[in-house]
Parts: structure tokens; C-alpha cells; sequence
């Protein structure tokens, strides 16, 4: 082999060798990039799904207000933000029984009372015909549920509860949906309560 043949193949060697040592670097050098995209990725979806997401809810407002309707609400508003948003009270909103406060769940239904029409009493216990007290299982304060013979303060807290998850009673029969109240006990207090 001659001079002239030998530097070609070590010309040759030297351009092969190079081009592999670009195909190595090259290859770790966007390696690290993909595996940091990909983790980047991860992290990404990772905030869209751990992230709170400004979720709505859908609630529907009815009565004395100045425009009933069904809204959209961020999640976690409060009754009194859909007040607002449903402009507001009208003159003969019935604006003490609404609880301002209470925390609003999708669905729900809101219903403000007219004043002038209400025959009830303010309060949540009313005399009956028989001049008997009667209570308002909608409305009455724990201290008032307490006065329905049978019903103690843990009964009480429960019919508390139960209204501040589901709503209101829509029948007085209702009441059998708590814990510690069946056929013998609704059959005992049935004259002395009330939705209305």
C-alpha cells in the first residue's frame, strides 16, 4: 500500500470517526431535551389536573328578586352573590328568613319569600287550631327543633344537616329520612310540625 492510499484511508478513519463522535454527542445532547419535555409535559398536565380549574355551578333563583332565573356561579359562591347577581331584592322581599351566608351547590334552587303575602309568622314555631305549637322543620333553629317532644339536640343537629346538604323538607313525611326518626316517632310528632 502507498503513501498516497494509506493517508486516504486514514483520511477516511478520521472522517468516520468524527461523524460518529457528532452521532454520539448529537444523540446525548437532545436525549436530556425529550426526557425534559416529556417530564415538562407531566408537570403541565399535572397542574391543568391538580390545578382548582374555576369550576361553575348552575343555580336557579325564583321570587322576590329583581330578575329570577337560572345562573352560573364560580364554585364556592354564597347565596349572597346570587342575590346580587339576580339584581338584587325586591321592596317586598321577605329578606330575613334568606341565610346570606350559606355556601351554593349545583342545582340549587333558591326561593325568596314575599313579605306581605307570607301568612306565617316570622317565627319558626307557630301556634296550630288546637292552639298547639307547631314547628316549621324548614326553618326552626336547633334550639326550636328541640321543642318537638322526642327530638333531642343530636336529632336536632341531624335535621340541620340534612336541610344544609339537601334543601328543604318538600313534605313533612320527610322527616323520616333522618336517622333515629321512624314510623313510631314521625307517627308522634306529625301534628306538631310543618313545612309552610
Amino acid at each position: 500500500m502507498n503513501l498516497r492510499e494509506r493517508k486516504k484511508l486514514i483520511g477516511s478513519i478520521v472522517i468516520l470517526a468524527v461523524f460518529f463522535m457528532f452521532l454520539i454527542v448529537g444523540y446525548f445532547i437532545s436525549k436530556p431535551n425529550k426526557n425534559l419535555e416529556s417530564k415538562d409535559m407531566f408537570v403541565d398536565n399535572n397542574i391543568v389536573n391538580n390545578e382548582k380549574v374555576d369550576k361553575n355551578i348552575t343555580v336557579y333563583i325564583n321570587g322576590q328578586v329583581k330578575s329570577p332565573g337560572v345562573y352560573a356561579l364560580k364554585d364556592g359562591s354564597r347565596v349572597k352573590d346570587l342575590i346580587e347577581k339576580s339584581g338584587g331584592f325586591t321592596e317586598n322581599a321577605d329578606n330575613l328568613k334568606i341565610n346570606l351566608a350559606k355556601k351554593l351547590k349545583d342545582e340549587e334552587y333558591v326561593y325568596v319569600d314575599d313579605k306581605n303575602s307570607s301568612s306565617k309568622s316570622r317565627s319558626s314555631i307557630s301556634p296550630n287550631s288546637k292552639d298547639e305549637i307547631v314547628v316549621n322543620i324548614n326553618s326552626a333553629s336547633k334550639e326550636e327543633l328541640k321543642t318537638i317532644p322526642g327530638i333531642g339536640d343530636v336529632t336536632a343537629q341531624k335535621i340541620i344537616d340534612y336541610r344544609e346538604k339537601n334543601g328543604d323538607f318538600s313534605s313533612i313525611e320527610d322527616i323520616k329520612k333522618i336517622d333515629r326518626i321512624g314510623e313510631k316517632t314521625f307517627q308522634k310528632i306529625k301534628d306538631k310540625i310543618d313545612i309552610r
